[in-house]
């Protein structure tokens, strides 16, 4: 597992092949708790196969996040894995991304909302 301070306030964290990450997945809970004001962007590129002991530990991230008004985006997680969450009706509970990229920018985004004179054009 790879953890990068992408920013002041955003960590990108890539998740490593082996199918029991959830180790890791409690060491980022640990850096998030100690951190408190940072999004979190978890990268599933090189994961095939999750466990319940993942989901947990990401539900935990996303508790974690939620509580302090942050965001957590899953990216280039894989059809196979994507399944696994909508089986466990947990889809709609994570934001997801196609890549590293859209899941920075989607982050971007957030922080900064539509200027009020902008809005209509959006809706």
């Amino acid at each position: 597992m790879s953890v990068e301070n992408w920013s002041d306030d955003v960590l990108l964290v890539s998740l490593p092949a082996d199918p029991e990450v959830s180790n890791e997945l409690g060491a980022v809970v640990e850096m998030v708790r100690d951190k408190r004001q940072c999004d979190l962007v978890i990268d599933f590129s090189s994961v095939h196969l999750i466990t319940s002991a993942t989901i947990a530990e990401l539900l935990k991230l996303r508790e974690l996040l939620i509580e302090s008004g942050r965001r957590l985006v899953l990216c280039s997680v894989s059809r196979l894995i994507k399944g696994v969450f909508t089986v466990a009706a947990l889809s709609h509970a994570f934001k997801f991304a196609d890549d590293t990229s859209a899941a920075l920018k989607s982050i971007e985004a957030a922080a900064h909302p539509i200027p009020l004179s902008n809005r209509r054009a959006f809706q």
